[in-house]
């Protein structure tokens, strides 16, 4: 397992950087105010702070895996997952920011909001550049199951679902 910085592009960046900022907000800048008194997001969020936290590790993850696996599978999961996380991490500092009675929000709810949403991006990208989508199925290459050669199809030649082969 090797270390190789130039595996790192923009998506990944884009992802670690909210991963970071994300938990840096999280623990450091008010969020919530009740009463005069402000509160950091750690203390505020009772539940969502889990999902925040375990949206972070997938961001970091996301950035550690693209620098020391030599094979794209592990990135793309960990793309797939930073995608999700980040996307549920947004809607629910969002509803957060629509809904919270009794307290005035800061500066802290609107950072958050923006990382999280930087580190869905960061999953997005990390997927288009990877080459995987939520694209058409037809284009996914298969192999026939009555093929006698392994890895061919019928006459030793890959067919794309949807085509018959030749």
């Amino acid at each position: 397992m090797g270390f190789d910085a130039g595996r790192m592009r923009k998506a990944e960046l884009v992802a670690g950087a909210g991963g970071v900022l994300l938990l840096a907000d999280l623990l450091l800048l008010p969020w919530l105010e009740v009463r005069g008194v402000s509160l950091d997001g750690w203390h505020v969020l009772t539940t969502t702070r889990w999902v925040l936290l375990v949206t972070v590790a997938a961001a970091l993850a996301l950035v550690i895996l693209t620098v020391s696996q030599r094979t794209p599978a592990l990135p793309v999961l960990a793309s797939m997952l930073t995608l999700l996380l980040g996307g549920l991490a947004s809607l629910l500092l969002l509803y957060r920011i629509i809904h919270h009675p009794g307290f005035t929000a800061c500066v802290g709810i609107y950072v958050g909001l923006v990382a999280a949403l930087a580190i869905g991006y960061g999953g997005y990208l990390a997927l288009r550049t990877e080459g995987s989508s939520f694209g058409d199925p037809r284009s996914i290459e298969t192999v026939s199951a009555g093929s006698s050669e392994p890895g061919s199809a019928g006459r030793g030649e890959p067919t794309s679902a949807g085509r018959p082969g030749p």
